[in-house]
């Protein structure tokens, strides 16, 4: 009478290879892909992990597979940076200022860089920042201002610019790279095109000083960021030659304000961060007079 007892051995075997199957079938395995990944292993017998409830290791990365977040959105507008200048934070353009047209359409298209705007209606022209093309030159206090207006910015003040020039407050560089002098770093030292243009005894007069021809010659004026060794800290380029800029600065005798120099001359007035010109009332303009916006940072102080 053995026969049961084989019997119940087969069942046994068979009830046992029942019950096993390939990894890639696993009903556990099943359930691990299913799941959200944690950074837990998973659980084979359904039973729950025994840190549970725990608050997983801030430090530990659990995003293996999952998108990056968006970093948060900048406080300034494109092509500009926030600098901390001593009365809060502003942002300051990245280049100099060009200038775009309102078309009857309804479009934009550049303005010629080598023109003045005298006679345009108001708001006929806004800034933009002039990277990679040539900056707006021919340009008074005066217009310069209603072009930043226009693109909801407005024209630096004096310590907004010398901060984003000299990478205040971490630095007080006298020049934008440093504190010494580097010939070639910097748009600045090239012979003057009045001279160029008109010989060697130009009378300098309105007519000569704004001939379009000006910002037009080979070796004067650049685009912008052309000269990417004259960079502050703060990412900013040109604020040492090139051209004037415009601020939002009146003297003591009602005159207007322009610094960093010019493709011309940067050191008659002042080294590098310092140059600064107070001879000009702020309608004057000449091919050497430009600008750069600031702008308020949003939710800024």
């Amino acid at each position: 009478m053995r026969a049961p007892v084989l019997v119940s051995v087969i069942a046994a075997l068979a009830a046992t290879a029942c019950s096993s199957h390939p990894a890639d079938e696993s009903p556990a395995g099943d359930a691990a892909s299913a799941s959200p990944d944690t950074g837990h292993a998973g659980s084979f017998d359904g039973a729950a992990p025994t840190d549970a409830g725990t608050p997983v290791d801030a430090t530990l990365d659990v995003t293996d597979g999952a998108p990056t977040p968006p970093p948060p959105p900048s406080p300034c507008p494109d092509e500009s940076a926030l600098v901390t200048a001593e009365a809060g934070t502003v942002c300051v353009d990245l280049y100099e200022g060009a200038l775009m047209q309102r078309d009857a359409d309804g479009g934009e298209s550049p303005w010629p860089w080598y023109l003045p705007v005298d006679g345009l209606d108001a708001g006929a022209v806004r800034a933009i920042p002039a990277k990679a093309t040539f900056p707006q030159g021919y340009i008074s206090q005066v217009q310069a201002t209603a072009a930043c207006n226009a693109s909801g910015k407005r024209l630096c003040t004096f310590v907004e610019w010398t901060a984003a020039c000299r990478g205040q407050p971490m630095h007080d560089y006298v020049y934008p790279y440093g504190d010494t002098y580097e010939a070639g770093r910097c748009n600045e030292g090239h012979e003057s095109p009045i001279v160029e243009l008109f010989g060697p005894d130009p009378s300098y007069n309105n007519q000569e000083l704004n001939d379009p021809r000006c910002d037009q010659l080979e070796g004067g004026l650049a685009r912008g960021g052309a000269y990417a060794g004259c960079e502050s800290t703060y990412g900013a380029f040109d604020m040492h030659g090139n051209i004037h800029e415009w601020i939002d600065d009146t003297t003591a005798t009602g005159t207007g304000v322009f610094m960093g120099g010019y493709f011309v001359d940067a050191t008659l007035n002042g080294p590098g961060c310092e140059y600064m010109t107070t001879a000009h009332a702020k309608t004057y303009h000449d091919y050497s007079t430009g600008f750069r916006c600031c702008s308020d940072p949003v939710g800024g102080d």
